[in-house]
């Protein structure tokens, strides 16, 4: 397998996202799109179709009927009927069907009049989008460099490393698999749309789910930029700010662990990052419904209880999105929005909005909830995530959860700050010990009751402190420790200058217009703020309610839109004068200004990383058998990840259980082949491995800000060898069998006993066995035996039955 394989399935996994994230959804609901905006078509696309396939989906599997053929007909079947709906049999097109059916018209008249209608209808297409895309070229043609840059640079990975860049997608897959087998919720309760929609590929176009979950992150990451640029396009007076955001956003490089695993969780198909999108849209719609005006409709004289319109059914599709896809991100959806409506919190009581408001969000959580209600109330227990989230918070994970190392840390500096305290106070007895005072030795102070003011003066005094203490610790345990002490004290000041313009604006919107405005300027900075509170949390004291490292990607760009304020304002100026005309050509300018600086100053950001298990040459090989060799007739004998590349197409066979297995009488293997995979140079399993590229595409960088002895960059990849002595020792015991692959020395030693134990196969049977691939690091056998007369497998080699 080459590049040209990988390209050719990254394709194949970018047409089925594309068809079925937007075309779909477009063809079925044409009618309801086809007066509406262009962000809302986007809206609509990325979340209804996520929740028309996840409520398909996991309906059907949990009433038992979840099967391939039938998912095909409910898909297919709602395109073809779409389209015939309302059409006449008299109509050209169906005529020249029928005339096709009976025989009256041959095959070739029929596919050239067809592929002359289909050109006409590319023309009209492309007259159409380029009137509506009148005066607005540059800023799409910016977006356009800025939308594939980002999906090269999150999907390099992918063709550096062919295997999963993180541990969690293997579980992921397993789940993936499960719905292939008409279950829903295999392992339990939890949010599977991402799952359901890969299923869907995979069903609807036969793409394998190993490519879908490989290339899905890396083409996915454009959903994510369009809903931050349909965010902040809302937000910002100038509709060409959001295009330095999202430049800066890519090119701005991190100083920091956790900023560089959140940015490179982007690049992996976990259902988190998968859902992140749709936080931005749960905000954009939600303020759109507040800041428009309705009037309030009447049904039989009496005013409707639920005001409804397009922005509140967005927004009730996103947050079902978010529910569907992942329960983070709706907290996350819910801090985000907060931040905005608490500076227009007067429109949430106008003219019913707050009723429609939680009407929507109840029928937002149902629709999701449903299938997972049907599913626990058949039996079916919630998936164990669930309690590691909760264990998050309660602190007792220690994995991503930091609330342990933040109490260590607060005990540190209380006892640090106590021992402080009682060297002062000795001090001041020793003084007051040399001085004797007999005058008003037997006199008694009389004690008062404080007065009220006394009162609410001691109370603002103590939340004053409690608020400088949170200010304090939020900038020493987030700002100071994502982006160091430099960059974080010119994001302070860019901070509070956004504030004062925010100010100047909220003032003169108020003169201007004579009514209380909804100044978003304001929305983004507290947005910003309470998302590093979030990460920062543990050190407060609260509850770690998100694991701290993946709000990183959120709060980065959280940041750089708070400092981008002073641009955007500088560009709503030059938007009210005769200068306007250079805005597109401005932000043209800038966003390549951005590129080109962050190089020279060397602040461009750098290659990502996967957390490595496999040679490249393991997984290629694994796909050239999968494709070559008929289903189910071959055995893969390997380590635990080659199981879910090959699960749909073959049998395999842990090498613990194998080797273990050796000592039996009659161990057999039934497929007509065997593969036995031996890395001869066994791999440091799940090393930090960073890639190395062209540097026009990012530097390489983030390595130093990992352990050495897990890290490894380019062709550097940490392994180990293979020995006869290795081969003879015992193997390793660990409370987890998984820990006997990742620990280097236990899985030198399997590797080593695999490997000798080949060769003296081979040396017995020399016809039967051959060296299927090799290279330095890794050796394929291929073992072909009679399926009648199979081989007994033991220790000492082999022997026929």
């Amino acid at each position: 397998m080459n590049t040209a394989y990988w390209a050719g399935e990254f394709a194949k996994v970018l047409l089925a996202y594309v068809v079925l994230m937007y075309v779909w959804p477009s063809v079925l609901f044409r009618k309801h799109l086809k007066e509406k905006s262009r962000t809302y078509r986007f809206a609509f696309c990325s979340t209804v179709s996520i929740m028309l396939i996840s409520t398909c989906v996991l309906g059907l599997g949990v009433f038992h009927i979840l099967h391939k053929w039938l998912v095909c007909f409910l898909f297919y079947g709602s395109v073809l009927i779409s389209l015939l709906w309302g059409k006449k049999w008299s109509d050209t097109g169906l005529v020249h069907l029928h005339q096709l059916l009976i025989g009256t018209r041959g095959w070739k008249l029929y596919t050239l009049r067809a592929m002359q209608k289909a050109g006409h209808c590319i023309k009209k297409f492309f007259k159409m989008a380029s009137k509506k895309l009148k005066g607005h070229k540059i800023e799409y043609f910016v977006l356009l460099c800025i939308l594939v840059f980002g999906m090269i640079y999150f999907s390099y990975g992918a063709f550096m490393d062919h295997s999963y860049g993180f541990g969690d997608i293997y579980t992921h897959h397993a789940w993936i698999y499960g719905l292939i087998e008409g279950k829903a919720f295999s392992a339990g309760i939890y949010p599977e749309a991402m799952h359901c929609f890969i299923y869907a590929m995979h069903v609807l176009f036969g793409i394998r789910v190993y490519s879908c979950l490989l290339f899905l992150a890396g083409i996915h990451i454009t959903t994510f930029l369009l809903a931050i640029y349909c965010l902040f396009k809302e937000f910002m007076k100038s509709r060409y700010t959001v295009l330095l955001i999202l430049a800066a956003f890519l090119t701005i490089d991190l100083v920091c662990v956790d900023e560089v695993f959140s940015m490179s969780r982007l690049q992996w198909t976990l259902p988190q990052e998968f859902g992140l999108y749709t936080q931005f849209l749960c905000a954009l719609f939600l303020i759109r419904y507040l800041r428009g005006e309705r009037e309030q409709r009447k049904e039989n004289g009496k005013r409707k209880w639920i005001v409804w319109d397009g922005d509140l059914f967005l927004f009730m599709m996103a947050l079902a999105t978010s529910f569907a896809i992942h329960f983070y991100v709706t907290i996350m959806a819910f801090f985000l929005c907060a931040s905005f409506v608490v500076f227009g919190i007067h429109r949430l009581f106008k003219r019913g909005n707050l009723r429609s408001l939680i009407a929507a969000a109840v029928i937002g959580v149902i629709i999701p909830a449903v299938p997972m209600g049907v599913a626990y109330a058949t039996g079916t227990p919630f998936q164990g995530s669930i309690d590691w989230a909760l264990n998050v918070i309660s602190g007792d994970d220690t994995k991503e959860g930091r609330t342990r190392q933040a109490q260590e840390v607060l005990n540190q500096e209380e006892t640090t700050q106590q021992s402080s305290e009682i060297s002062d106070n000795n001090e001041i007895n020793d003084v007051q010990s040399t001085q004797v005072s007999t005058e008003n030795s037997n006199v008694q102070q009389p004690t008062t009751e404080p007065s009220m003011i006394q009162k609410i003066k001691g109370y603002g005094e103590r939340a004053w402190e409690k608020i400088v203490r949170y200010a304090q610790g939020t900038y020493t345990y987030g700002y100071a420790i994502l982006y160091g002490e430099e960059r974080a004290a010119w994001i302070i000041k860019f901070t509070a200058l956004a504030l004062i313009l925010g100010g100047i604006s909220w003032i003169v919107t108020l003169i201007v217009r004579r009514k209380l405005p909804f100044e978003s300027y304001f929305g983004i900075v507290l947005s910003s703020v309470v998302f590093m509170i979030l990460y920062a949390a543990p050190f407060l004291g609260l509850p770690e309610i998100i694991a701290g490292a993946r709000l990183c990607s959120t709060e980065q760009l959280l940041i750089l839109a708070t400092m981008t304020i002073p641009v955007d304002a500088l560009f709503f100026l030059i938007g009210q004068t005769i200068l306007r005309i250079t805005l597109p050509i401005l932000s043209l300018l800038c966003t390549a200004g951005i590129y080109v600086a962050t190089n020279y100053f060397g602040v461009y950001h750098g290659y990502l990383y996967y957390e490595l298990t496999r040679y490249n040459s393991v997984v290629d090989v694994t796909n050239n058998i999968t494709t070559n060799f008929p289903n189910n007739s071959y055995t893969i004998i390997s380590t635990t990840d080659e199981l879910h590349q090959v699960v749909e197409y073959g049998r395999h066979e842990e090498m613990l259980n194998f080797l273990r297995k050796l000592n039996s009488s009659d161990y057999t293997l039934p497929t007509q082949y065997l593969f036995f995979y031996v890395e001869k140079k066994p791999i440091q399993y799940a090393q930090s491995h960073f890639f190395t590229g062209p540097e026009w595409l990012a530097a390489e960088k983030y390595s130093q800000y990992y352990q050495e002895i897990y890290t490894s960059e380019g062709d550097n990849i940490k392994k180990a060898g293979i020995s006869k002595t290795l081969a003879n020792s015992a193997m390793l015991i660990f409370s987890k069998e998984s820990q006997s692959y990742s620990d280097l020395t236990s899985r030198s030693i399997l590797e080593s006993k695999m490997y000798y134990w080949c060769r003296n196969f081979s040396e017995s049977y020399p016809n039967d066995v051959n060296v299927y691939y090799e290279d330095d690091n890794f050796i394929c056998y291929m073992v072909h035996q009679n399926p009648y007369r199979l081989y007994f497998l033991r220790n000492e080699g082999a022997y026929e039955n």
